[in-house]
């Protein structure tokens, strides 16, 4: 995996390798918000650790173009840049890119399933006792870790209290809260802070789409590259929706909550994205009320926000902003999300009532 694909990790990255190379933790917790490139860094991790440093037989490109023999021209000081990232041409590189290498473990919740199976974790534990066949080491990535119920928890602590010699494990998760204390501090913590408007917007440019929308796209996307290339990709997120919610928030009563709660957080993903957006745009009407000016929504939205600025009073838009972040929270510590959607919509409509 080429190290330009880590938008905004670099740094984390190198401070990591540097790690294994001395003294490695036999398990790592990387956490942070959804979509800002955990998963991307433990595989380049495990691309790097599992890469051989030599063309494979029958694997290597082309002499004239291998890259693992033309760092052997470099500098001393370039070969040592180099020799951060996978050749990608070896055996055990392309193992990895076709998802085939025996050393390299990986589990995620399946489509369709609001939480990662205690049989997989199991599977994967299993697994990890066995001998390295290939690499060094076994190497397992356990991502959508805070879907982990209890009884999976507890199977994997047992893994994490007696650890295999030959083994480390990536443990990949959006909300540390969602752990277990006695699995958290078996783990060694890393987090992975959002990506800067910057990045994502520098991301979206390599990507092709053009340097203006990129940089809505960027605004919009809040710290997320993955929420940043679903927009390229026509998924926009419900702005106009929530705003024309919010104008109505006066009339919000249990029934009309509840079908709010229905459209907005029907899945835990969705939840959390839509409790982050609406503390966005209730940030946004509140810097409108304050200043008569926002700082990142679409220039078409500023007509709404402008007259939601004058709908909702100061004092309804600081409770409704606490309450969003704390539904936001709630839900990333495995909260119902559509029972907090509902006392959401109607602690909103309160509030706006109340004015």
């Amino acid at each position: 995996m080429p190290l330009s694909a880590l938008f905004g990790h670099r740094d984390l990255y190198e401070r990591l390798l540097a790690e294994f190379a001395s003294r490695p933790s036999h398990a790592y917790l990387l956490s942070g918000p959804r979509g800002i490139g955990k998963s991307l860094v433990a595989c380049a991790l495990v691309h790097s650790l599992v890469c051989e440093r030599s063309p494979g037989a029958g694997f290597c490109c082309t002499p004239e173009r291998c890259a693992t023999r033309a760092t052997a021209a470099l500098s001393e000081r370039a070969r040592a840049k180099t020799a951060l990232e996978a050749c990608g041409c070896c055996a055990g590189c392309v193992q990895v890119a076709l998802g085939v290498h025996p050393d390299v473990l990986q589990i995620r919740r399946i489509e369709g399933r609001s939480d990662v199976l205690i049989e997989q974790v199991r599977d994967l534990i299993a697994q990890l006792g066995l001998k390295p066949a290939r690499a060094p080491m076994r190497l397992a990535i356990l991502d959508d870790a805070e879907t982990l119920n209890v009884p999976a928890q507890n199977a994997l602590l047992k893994t994490l209290e007696e650890p295999p010699g030959q083994a480390i494990i990536f443990v990949i998760s959006a909300s540390e809260r969602a752990l277990l204390d006695t699995v958290r501090s078996r783990l060694r913590q890393v987090r992975f802070r959002a990506l800067t408007v910057g990045e994502i917007e520098q991301l979206l440019v390599s990507r092709g789409v053009e340097a203006r929308r990129a940089r809505a796209l960027a605004l919009l996307a809040r710290g997320s590259a993955a929420r940043a290339l679903s927009m390229v990709e026509g998924e926009e997120p419900p702005t106009r929706a929530i705003l024309k919610a919010l104008r109505d928030a006066r009339a919000i009563d249990f029934c009309r909550a509840q079908a709010l709660a229905q459209e907005f957080f029907s899945s835990r993903e969705q939840a959390a994205d839509t409790f982050e957006l609406i503390a966005r745009l209730l940030e946004e009407i509140l810097c409108y009320k304050l200043s008569g000016a926002g700082f990142a929504a679409s220039s078409s939205d500023t007509a709404q926000l402008r007259e939601l600025a004058e709908v909702f009073g100061l004092d309804a838009l600081l409770k409704s902003i606490e309450a969003a972040v704390k539904a936001h929270a709630a839900v990333e510590g495995m909260a119902n999300s559509r029972l907090q959607g509902e006392q959401f919509w109607l602690a909103l409509g309160q509030a706006a009532r109340n004015e």
